[in-house]
């Protein structure tokens, strides 16, 4: 059975999520707000348990631990982690993503920077204010304004929409 040392591996996570988000200018790290936790939960819910000790491995042949190694050496083992695993990368940097921007703390940083930033808009939404034909007309002069009146349908008979199966999330049909 193999020696499962869970302090290391926690760190490691930590770590790991620091190189991808740094602190700096009023901004917590990814491990100050607890990012690492949310992405070994979320790996093992979506993944399996497998998935985990998986990515401490990858992590380990990349050339972690990071403890002890200069900023330019962590960062070279994040780019040879992202390079011999991309699929796992990429799904570890958009959970690390994620994550981070679901903290209240971040979003207390936010807010702090001047923009508006709710962690639940579905509940209360942003304020939006009203159209204004005179200010809000596109100036990129691609396309124009449709007043709700004149909209028509489109005929979609012809697209089968029905009868196809989409894959590759529309890519294809």
């Amino acid at each position: 059975m193999q020696q499962v040392d869970a302090a290391s591996d926690a760190v490691m996570l930590a770590d790991l999520v620091d190189v991808l988000i740094p602190s700096g200018d009023g901004w917590p790290s990814a491990a100050i707000v607890g990012v690492q936790g949310q992405l070994a939960t979320r790996l093992i819910a979506e993944q399996g348990e497998a998935a985990l000790p998986g990515l401490l491995k990858a992590l380990r042949a990349a050339g972690a631990p990071f403890a002890g190694q200069a900023d330019k050496q962590r960062d070279a083992i994040v780019s040879a982690l992202e390079r011999s695993e991309p699929e796992l990368f990429a799904w570890v940097r958009d959970a690390v993503f994620i994550a981070y921007y679901e903290s209240p703390f971040v979003a207390a940083a936010i807010n702090a920077k001047g923009h508006p930033y709710k962690l639940r808009p579905h509940l209360t939404g942003y304020a939006v204010p009203r159209f204004d034909r005179t200010k809000d007309v596109p100036a990129q002069k691609r396309g124009h304004y449709v007043p709700t009146d004149q909209v028509r349908h489109v005929d979609i008979s012809s697209l089968e929409l029905e009868s196809r199966v989409t894959t590759t999330w529309g890519r294809q049909r």
